[in-house]
């Protein structure tokens, strides 16, 4: 994540090259659940997510652990997606690329499982922005990788890119 205080925090590390805004979704099978506006919209449904996010601990966490029994853990955000083409599950907690990855792969006809931001406590609303990272003594190397980010960006060949594997290409 491009994040001021980490990055004031971690001296070692340079993050640059801002490309993309990242967000946590519940990817959700529409037959079984039409439209979430709340996490209480959520009870009695069997739900997914990836061993060991921020998205798991915000989902099992919510309401003072309301939801926690309903939730099956995955060792990958594809994984809990996958739970919810299978039927395992009515909804999966995942961040936005690992759901519209999985869906694109699987040729999930469109409609059948939409994806809903939903804001849990502890998990930013609008999502937060991506870049890359390097040691900070390659000073060099982040200008060079700035330059062709940019050069990606300006030919729309980074929104070639995420189009070919399925995904929205979010400014950060």
């Amino acid at each position: 994540p491009v994040d001021r205080v980490l990055m004031q925090r971690n001296r070692q590390v340079l993050v640059l090259a801002p490309y993309m805004r990242q967000q946590i979704v519940l990817a959700h099978d529409t037959q079984r659940l039409a439209d979430v506006q709340r996490a209480e919209d959520l009870k009695g449904l069997p739900l997914a997510a990836e061993r060991g996010t921020g998205a798991a601990s915000a989902l099992m966490g919510f309401g003072g652990g309301a939801l926690r029994d309903q939730v099956s853990i995955y060792n990958t955000g594809e994984e809990a997606v996958r739970a919810v083409i299978e039927g395992k599950a009515a909804g999966a907690y995942v961040m936005r690329a690992q759901a519209e990855s999985t869906l694109f792969r699987a040729r999930v006809a469109p409609g059948k499982v939409r994806l809903t931001p939903l804001p849990l406590p502890g998990v930013p609303d609008t999502g937060w922005t991506v870049g890359m990272a390097i040691k900070s003594e390659h000073k060099e190397l982040g200008q060079a990788l700035e330059t062709a980010l940019g050069q990606l960006r300006g030919s729309g060949e980074l929104l070639a890119i995420f189009r070919k594997h399925g995904l929205t290409l979010t400014a950060p």
